[in-house]
């Protein structure tokens, strides 16, 4: 029996970011998101982008550049390409301790409901688990009050996985047996993820946003602000203009707080209460 041979067809090679391209993108980058992009995250770049160009049906890098000025949904995959989502229940615990301890108790003597806003949400955890501390201090606490969540994102994939709750068991390994007894579900499909119990999911509503220019915003006036691991990403001056933004949003009184290594922040009307933790100046 005559042999046939087969023809295996070859991966086209990725298409290459020269350091030419590096301004513009960097330009486009700042202006869509605030991102701080230098030369030396040259490599970063080409691993984040390099499908995102093929998949625009761009031959190059100079192609998809040019696709990016003209085209705003293309500059949207771009943005959600270049965004980093680390995130976990609990991150920055002493944060959330603080919430119980001192946060809550002063602001339910003030306020019968309180908005919890998680300003770069990513996947949720951030502002489910100030939900969940917060119904765990509601349950005993000596003032009734009501509670919700607002999350924004600018990557409108991250938001959808907020919005369905559902984690893996990795994820959960920040959380205690106990909360996690009472605030997750097993997933119906058998497996190990679990999902937020509709409880906490009602009191949740999940935004395409964007910190830098102010889109998608509007009628958010919140409590206690999240806005951690966030402005490192940005310049100086992106800083400023986020903070600044983030601050409006928040009610006199209200709480902005920030991530670990983001605690030089300064604003006139903030006023540090811990590391990390800022009161907005109560306006007479």
């Amino acid at each position: 029996m005559p042999q046939t041979s087969v023809k295996h067809s070859q991966q086209p090679p990725a298409p290459k970011l020269r350091p030419d391209h590096l301004a513009a993108l960097a330009d486009l980058a700042r202006s869509e998101a605030g991102i701080r992009l230098t030369p030396e995250k040259i490599h970063f770049l080409q691993t984040r982008l390099a499908r995102r160009v093929t998949a625009s049906g761009s031959a190059d890098f100079s192609q998809y550049i040019a696709l990016l000025k003209r085209d705003k949904s293309e500059r949207v995959r771009f943005t959600e390409a270049l965004t980093v989502h680390t995130t976990s229940f609990f991150r920055e615990n002493h944060q959330y301790r603080w919430l119980h301890e001192e946060g809550l108790p002063e602001l339910s003597k003030r306020r019968s409901e309180i908005t919890f806003w998680s300003a770069a949400c990513s996947t949720g955890q951030e502002g489910y688990t100030a939900l969940v501390v917060a119904e765990n201090y509601r349950t005993a606490a000596p003032n009734a009050f009501r509670f919700r969540l607002i999350g924004t994102d600018i990557s409108t994939v991250v938001i959808a996985a907020a919005k369905a709750a559902i984690y893996p068991p990795t994820d959960l390994e920040t959380v205690s047996a106990k909360l996690r007894q009472k605030y997750f579900l097993r997933a119906r499909d058998g497996s190990e993820r679990h999902r937020i119990v509709p409880e906490l999911r009602k009191m949740a509503e999940w935004r395409q946003a964007n910190l830098v220019t102010g889109t998608g915003l509007a009628g958010i006036t919140a409590d206690v602000a999240f806005l951690r691991n966030v402005l490192i990403y940005f310049d100086a001056e992106i800083q400023a203009t986020v903070i600044d933004r983030v601050v409006h949003h928040l009610r006199p009184g209200g709480y902005l707080l920030t991530g670990h290594s983001e605690t030089g922040v300064r604003h006139r009307a903030l006023t540090p209460v811990q590391p990390s933790i800022y009161q907005k100046t109560v306006q007479p």
